[in-house]
């Protein structure tokens, strides 16, 4: 499980500023920085790997990343694994469960997007990846926030990176 979120903090204080009209409008702000990356987009991959022993261990992984122009996002990445697609899927919401990372949106988004993969990969024989959303990222990449640590932003800056690469590859195909 890996899931960074990072909030963007007001800039202004009701001290200095009780109207508020000064909100945002300093773009040398240092919290203004930004992620560079704007937009929702997540991905549902699967991956079976035969065993030794002939049994085969189907894989789901789950990406997704949620940007907003005032540069506060959550990227999360989740993985479950089992002896077919069905039982690798309960164990990727019994993980992302666990995780506090499930809601009914994402539930949703989940429930569509494995019936996609079920159809694409044949019910789990090859390997697949279901994308949907969008994402608007801008040149040279996200930027890096001081606020979190180095292992965090390589993550997110990765997930942005997969993310947009299979967004274009499929509105390619």
């Amino acid at each position: 499980m890996t899931r960074v979120s990072y909030t963007v903090p007001a800039n202004w204080t009701a001290g200095s500023d009780p109207t508020g009209a000064g909100k945002g409008k300093n773009p040398n702000d240092p919290n203004m920085l930004t992620t560079g990356a704007y937009g929702n987009a997540f991905e549902l991959m699967i991956n079976r790997q035969v065993n030794g022993d002939g049994t085969a261990t189907d894989t789901l992984t789950y990406k997704s990343y949620i940007g907003e122009t005032n540069g506060t996002f959550t990227a999360t990445e989740e993985t479950g694994s089992g002896g077919d697609p069905k039982s690798a899927y309960q164990a990727l919401l019994v993980a992302m469960q666990a995780n506090r990372e499930l809601d009914a949106s994402t539930t949703a988004q989940l429930k569509g997007a494995f019936g996609e993969l079920q159809t694409k990969s044949q019910d789990g024989t090859s390997d697949a990846a279901v994308t949907h959303g969008g994402l608007l990222v801008r040149a040279g990449g996200p930027v890096s926030f001081n606020r979190i640590s180095a292992y965090e932003n390589t993550f997110v800056t990765s997930l942005i990176g997969d993310l947009t690469t299979r967004l274009q590859h499929d509105s390619t195909s």
